[in-house]
């Protein structure tokens, strides 16, 4: 179990698992999330700036939580506080393989409650070719050893 006195600024982590954009899986969650015509029909995301189906914003951030799940070693999250500087960088296209290196950027200890505290993740969603697609900061409130 990781708890908050484990996180080291600047410490990076590459999840060793990835996550392959399907076409099902595309159209499937954009369908009832967000069904705009680059998302939900293969012709018309054919005639688009993108050429192909694409992910939705949502289903990007999903993939993120999924992959973050995935981390080696289990974490004392207690909870998420937040989601900050969210940025869509290029297009998660059809056949994309994706994955997430997780880099912490800051930590916090409560002054209020010394069982918690605060850690702040940079969230790196890449491609196969090393091309960056999403970045976001977590918030997150950690557990500290007993």
């Amino acid at each position: 179990m990781r708890y908050f006195d484990d996180f080291v600024v600047g410490e990076r982590h590459d999840i060793p698992a990835t996550y392959e954009m399907t076409k099902d899986e595309i159209v499937s969650f954009a369908s009832k999330w967000d069904p705009q015509p680059f998302h939900v029909d293969e012709a018309a995301a054919a005639k688009s700036i993108y050429g192909t189906l694409t992910a939705c914003g949502t289903h990007i951030q999903a993939v993120v939580l999924f992959l973050a799940a995935r981390l080696p070693e289990e974490t004392a999250v207690i909870g998420a506080l937040g989601y900050d500087e969210v940025r869509f960088h290029k297009a998660a296209k059809l056949g994309d393989t994706l994955r997430l290196v997780i880099e912490c950027i800051e930590t916090k200890p409560s002054s209020s409650k010394p069982d918690r505290s605060v850690v702040k993740n940079r969230h790196i969603l890449m491609n196969q070719s090393d091309e960056t697609i999403f970045t976001q900061t977590t918030t997150l409130l950690i557990a500290r050893k007993a």
